[in-house]
């Protein structure tokens, strides 16, 4: 049987200027990818409801209006773009301090997604962020063996020498 690359996917909706608005369209985008049935990472679904929540959030609230969505799968990314009526980024996010109640959104884009960026339109601007979803591949070979015990994961052969990790080293046995 021949391998077949998985469909190429997209959508869009638009989300109102209310704030109640935002949660509403992250668990939409959420379910949306969910019914592509795609071959998609468990874990991409949090980070994709994350982030997207995060961009969406950022446009509502700097802009005081309501955002573009449009959602893609391409067979091993999620893109997530997001246009606005707002003027275009011109620096990269800045540093928050840490008792500070907002202003991580573009943060958390920049540690959990693998490519991210904005770029202007007609209208205004679109931040986009992309995470990858593909399934993991199987850590192990079927000729490698296993540890068929199901209750611990299976470990390789000769685990690295654990060095300078002070109190966490005299944890491990």
């Amino acid at each position: 049987m021949p391998y077949r690359t998985p469909a190429s996917k997209s959508a869009s909706l638009l989300v109102s200027s209310e704030i109640a608005a935002v949660s509403d369209a992250r668990r939409r985008i959420v379910a949306m990818v969910r019914h592509w049935d795609q071959p998609i990472a468990p874990d991409a679904f949090d980070t994709l409801e994350l982030l997207s929540g995060e961009v969406i959030a950022n446009a509502v609230v700097h802009t005081g209006s309501g955002c573009h969505v449009t959602v893609s799968w391409n067979g091993a990314r999620l893109r997530v773009e997001v246009e606005d009526p707002g003027p275009a980024l011109g620096r990269p996010p800045a540093v928050v301090s840490s008792d500070a109640e907002c202003g991580r959104g573009l943060q958390l884009v920049e540690c959990l997604a693998a490519r991210w960026g904005s770029l202007p339109t007609l209208k205004g601007k679109a931040v986009w962020f992309e995470i990858d979803g593909r399934l993991p591949s199987s850590p192990r070979t079927p000729s490698e063996p296993h540890d068929e015990r199901s209750d611990r994961p299976a470990l390789p052969r000769a685990a690295p020498a654990v060095r300078n990790v002070g109190w966490l080293a005299r944890l491990i046995p």
